[in-house]
Order: C-alpha cells, then sequence, then structure tokens
C-alpha cells in the first residue's frame, strides 16, 4: 500500500471514529452526525485499488481508535453497528448491487448485529429490556421536567407513560431497523454525490422521482397488517413491526411522487421547504404513505405504458 494510501486511511479512520464518537458526545447534532460515521470510509476504500482491503483495514482501525477513546463496549457498539455495515456497502458497491439491496441487507445485518451484541453485553433478553425500558422511563422524565423549567406544564399520568413506553418497547424493533435503512441511505446519496459518479462503473442512483417499490411488496403489507390481530402477542408484535416498515418503503414512494411533481411543476425551492416541513405530521405522513400504496394502481406519475385493457384505476383517468 503507498504512502498516500496509508495517509487517506488515517484520514478517514479518524474521520469515521470522531462521527461515531460524536454520537456519544454532542446533543441532538451528534446524533446527526453520527449518521454519516461510514461515509469517510466508502469515500476512501470503494473505486480505488484494493477497495475490500482498504475498507477491512480501516473499520479494524476505527473499531480500536473508539474503543480507546470510549471504552470495549464504545468499540463494540460501533464494530457491530457502522463497522459491519461499512464492510458491507463497500462489498456490495464493487459488486454492483443495486441501492435498494444494499439498503435491506446492510440494515439487515446491522440490525442483527446490534440486537446480538446488546444482548450478550446485557447478559439476556430479559435484562435488556429491563434496560431499555429504564431509558425510556428516564428519557420521559427529563422532557417533563425540561418543560416545568420552561414554564410548561408537562406532567403524564403513571398509566399513560406505562402505556406510552409499552409502546415503545413493542415498535423499537422497527424504528431500529428503519434508523439503519436511513443511515445506510444518507451514506451512499453522499458517497454518490462526492465521489461514486467518478469510480462507480454503473449508475447507483437513476431519477428518484420516477422510483418505484416492488409491486409485490404490498402482500407484504397486507399480511403484516391483518397480522396485528392475532392473539398472540409475540405474533402480533412481528407483524406491527413488519407493517411499520413496509410502510416506511412506501411512504419513501410518496416522496417520490411529490418530488416528480416538484420537478414537473417548477416549485420554488421555499415552497418545497414548506412542504417538506409539513410532512414531519402525523396525519400528513400517513397520507404520503397512502400515496405510495396507491401509486401501484393509479399510476400518479404515468410510468406505466398506456394499456389497453381496463386493468388499473389509471385507465380511468
Amino acid at each position: 500500500m503507498s504512502r498516500k494510501a496509508i495517509v487517506g486511511m488515517i484520514r478517514a479512520v479518524a474521520l469515521a471514529a470522531a462521527l461515531f464518537l460524536a454520537g456519544g458526545a454532542i446533543p441532538v447534532l451528534g446524533g446527526l452526525a453520527l449518521m454519516f460515521a461510514p461515509a469517510p470510509i466508502i469515500i476512501y476504500a470503494v473505486g480505488r485499488s484494493r477497495p475490500n482491503l482498504r475498507a477491512i483495514l480501516s473499520v479494524l482501525l476505527t473499531t480500536v481508535l473508539v474503543g480507546f477513546a470510549a471504552g470495549p463496549y464504545g468499540g463494540a457498539a460501533y464494530f457491530a453497528s457502522f463497522g459491519i455495515g461499512t464492510a458491507i456497502i463497500c462489498y456490495m458497491l464493487e459488486r454492483r448491487y443495486s441501492f435498494e439491496l444494499i439498503i435491506a441487507v446492510t440494515a439487515g445485518v446491522m440490525f442483527a448485529a446490534v440486537a446480538a451484541t446488546a444482548v450478550l453485553t446485557m447478559g439476556g433478553p430479559d435484562a435488556l429490556v429491563a434496560a431499555i425500558r429504564t431509558q425510556l422511563a428516564q428519557a420521559m422524565k427529563h422532557g417533563q421536567e425540561l418543560y416545568k423549567y420552561v414554564g410548561i406544564d408537562g406532567s403524564i399520568p403513571a398509566d399513560t407513560q406505562a402505556s406510552v413506553i409499552a409502546l415503545t418497547m413493542r415498535l423499537t424493533p422497527a424504528f431500529t431497523l428503519v434508523l439503519a435503512a436511513l443511515a445506510v441511505l444518507v451514506n451512499l446519496r453522499l458517497f454518490w454525490r462526492w465521489a461514486g459518479q467518478q469510480r462507480l462503473a454503473y449508475s447507483l442512483f437513476a431519477d428518484l422521482s420516477r422510483w418505484s417499490a416492488p409491486e409485490w411488496l404490498v402482500w407484504l403489507l397486507l399480511a403484516a397488517g391483518f397480522g396485528i390481530f392475532i392473539p398472540l402477542n409475540a405474533a402480533s408484535d412481528i407483524a406491527l413491526n413488519a407493517f411499520i416498515c413496509t410502510a416506511a418503503i412506501y411512504f419513501c414512494q410518496g416522496l417520490a411522487i411529490i418530488r416528480f411533481y416538484f420537478q414537473t411543476l417548477g416549485v420554488p425551492a421555499i415552497v418545497r421547504i414548506l412542504i417538506y416541513f409539513l410532512l414531519a405530521h402525523v396525519v400528513v405522513a400517513a397520507l404520503v404513505c397512502i400515496a405510495g400504496v396507491f401509486d401501484m394502481w393509479i399510476d400518479f406519475r404515468r410510468l406505466k405504458p398506456p394499456s389497453q385493457e381496463a386493468g388499473n384505476f389509471g385507465d380511468f383517468f
């Protein structure tokens, strides 16, 4: 490995470790920086000579560096999450996989690795569940104290707190998986904008305003939706988490529809920002998700070739 490559590795390792450590050191903004921890190594390794070796060595060195700074548990946390994820992303990019498959595989492996590491670290599933419940209770307590500090009565009845904590516990797997997928997506987009178009021999991202989820996914959404009503708690929880993860994919398709019409109508940037800001509202986000689901039949963007038969709702418009 050349001197330039070694210097580049040191730079990538230091930046990746700093971004990961920022997640635990800086409130709010640190969490945003944490999401980009894989990017320095991806940009350093992919499209260069011996990319997989570069990625693996960089991940191992970053794990050691994080371990020195945050202790062995911190190093294990990095390796089980962004370390493994970074290596998988680099490998799959070199193999010319689609961004959808990279996101699905990487997020799934990261989720499994983090869950296994957490169970081993805490000493078992029961201890892990208890620790998460304690953290959620403390977070709600701190939130109420903050509201009280600014003069707002933020007190919540004990039974309501228990219900919120129980629901959050049920949804934790889905939230974790969605966040992992989001982290992979933003790092892929950053790499593509920074260097991917020059280094990759294929187009990783086409026009995202025309992106659509595979049609078979709607059956998973329907099955998960009906599965929520299964009288067995374990099966119902699995179905609920599967429903949320699938709905998140259709939410992305709804965003693609919105982006398509932004481009078609030439909507000003300030209006786009305001509309995207409205998506933070649960009701609006649900409507966007529903639009993504029904796009399979209505074809809002007219992406499908004209049908000679009345095979979907789009033929009537």
